[in-house]
């Protein structure tokens, strides 16, 4: 008996599909298509992270920061090179002294030893024969060199690209390479030199920045001008 209903219900069933055939396809259809639908859209949507830079741009995110610093770097270097002028200034040079003839390399100004006219790359700062010479700002001695015309010359390097040069002197004790501080004694005003001797004894002090000349004055603390 059981059996029986079984087989009838089964029946049932197979009646219904019949019956249905096309609804039941159209249904299944749908799903297969809604399944597809759902498949494309979740690998599209992986593809798009893939390709988003959002997702793949740590190391771009990473270039930025870095230019970012790369920038505040550049920014630095140039404050550094600023504050380089406001830190370098020439310390004592002279005890005591007056400045005969100043900077000028544009300018034509009178030579009296040599009676024309022409730029006058450094200044004169006048001071008795035998006035010690001190060592402005620390450096290294680049060069000394023993001359009739200009007397002993020395040439200091100093950071941030300064160069001092030092004409007219005499019992110069330092030689190329040592290391000199601020205050130390270079040597003493000559008065046999020839170059300028019309002006009498002096020191002929040059000052260079990155290899061109500028004038030493706007160096000097407002006391030593």
């Amino acid at each position: 008996m059981k059996k029986a209903n079984q087989e009838g219900g089964g029946n049932k069933v197979l009646a219904f599909f019949k019956r249905n055939i096309y609804f039941v396809l159209i249904i299944v259809c749908v799903l297969a298509i809604g399944t597809m639908i759902t498949v494309a859209a979740i690998n599209g949507s992986k593809d798009d992270k893939i390709g988003d830079p959002t997702v793949n741009g740590d190391v771009n995110d990473d270039d930025d920061v870095n230019g970012d610093v790369d920038d505040d770097k550049d920014d630095e270097d140039d404050d550094d090179d600023k504050d380089e002028t406001k830190t370098f200034s020439l310390g004592k040079i002279l005890d005591e002294y007056t400045v005969d003839i100043g900077f000028s390399n544009t300018e034509l100004v009178f030579n009296p030893t040599m009676q024309h006219w022409a730029t006058h790359e450094g200044i004169d700062m006048v001071a008795a024969a035998g006035s010690k010479v001190y060592c402005p700002f620390d450096g290294t001695v680049k060069s000394v060199e023993e001359d009739t015309f200009y007397g002993t010359t020395v040439v200091i390097t100093h950071d941030g690209g300064y160069e001092t040069t030092y004409r007219l002197l005499d019992d110069v004790a330092l030689t190329k390479g040592a290391t000199v501080k601020q205050g130390d004694e270079i040597g003493v005003i000559s008065d046999t030199a020839l170059a300028e001797i019309a002006q009498g004894a002096h020191l002929h002090l040059e000052l260079t920045k990155d290899g061109v000349r500028v004038d030493p004055a706007d160096y000097m603390q407002e006391g030593d001008k």
